[in-house]
């Protein structure tokens, strides 16, 4: 994560249970539970990788591991294209991501059959804080979460600047598929000028008046705290402005 545990406290995150989309290793269990937030439920489409977050969370009913490549439909298959380093491995074929970080190569590795989050998650245990870190295809899991997201207060979200994949979609079409469900962006944190990084966004529909300009101080605090210096136009979804 970008925005660190320190962040996320400073910002006011909490979280009944988690649902972490691109588990990779689970590096976030320590913090996770840390902080009683649980259970979680780790999602991982590599299977090797969902075979040893298996071995290493045991216990389902603390850390749930779901094997699945998420997209917005069930049934699909699609290539699967494979990174050296294993975590930039995705769905969607590289393209930018080739430049900013020529170390990492790709090899197409078979295909994966997809499926919505929405039809993978078990009722219970639930969750309200999201984190999706699927290399570009970030909005197809959103929509493959369907009424599932209607219970989300916390979303934690890689996205881009530039299309480092193919056909992934951009800052702005996640801001405004976020606002769209009653969401606002609080953070964002981008690793230097690679086109990429991490945006945190609250559901904000529900709350009152007070609680939005509580919302808006932290993040004011928090970027400040950072050095990052806000634009002097923003999106008007975007919480920066007063609400």
């Amino acid at each position: 994560m970008l925005i660190n545990a320190s962040g996320w406290l400073l910002l006011g995150v909490r979280a009944r249970g988690v649902l972490h989309v691109g588990a990779h290793d689970g590096e976030e269990a320590a913090f996770y539970h840390g902080q009683g937030w649980g259970p979680v439920i780790w999602v991982e489409m590599l299977p090797e990788k969902a075979a040893q977050l298996r071995q290493r969370f045991p216990d389902p009913r603390t850390d749930l591991v779901i094997e699945a490549a998420c997209w917005d439909v069930d049934g699909q298959s699609i290539a699967l294209h494979r990174a050296s380093n294993a975590q930039s491995s995705s769905l969607l074929a590289p393209r930018e991501h080739l430049v900013q970080h020529p170390d990492v190569g790709f090899a197409d590795d078979g295909e994966l059959t997809t499926h919505r989050l929405d039809s993978v998650l078990p009722e219970s245990p639930t969750f309200d804080l999201v984190c999706i870190d699927v290399q570009g295809a970030e909005l197809q899991v959103l929509n493959g979460l369907g009424k599932r997201l209607e219970a989300v207060s916390w979303a934690c979200i890689e996205v881009s600047t530039l299309p480092l994949y193919a056909g992934a979609a951009l800052l702005p079409e996640i801001d405004a598929f976020m606002h769209q469900h009653g969401f606002v962006r609080i953070a964002r944190k981008m690793a230097e000028d690679h086109g990429w990084g991490d945006a945190l966004y609250r559901q904000a529909a529900r709350l009152s008046r007070w609680e939005r300009l509580a919302l808006w101080l932290r993040s004011r605090l928090w970027h400040s705290a950072m050095r990052i210096r806000l634009p002097s136009k923003v999106p008007a979804w975007d919480n920066w402005a007063l609400p």
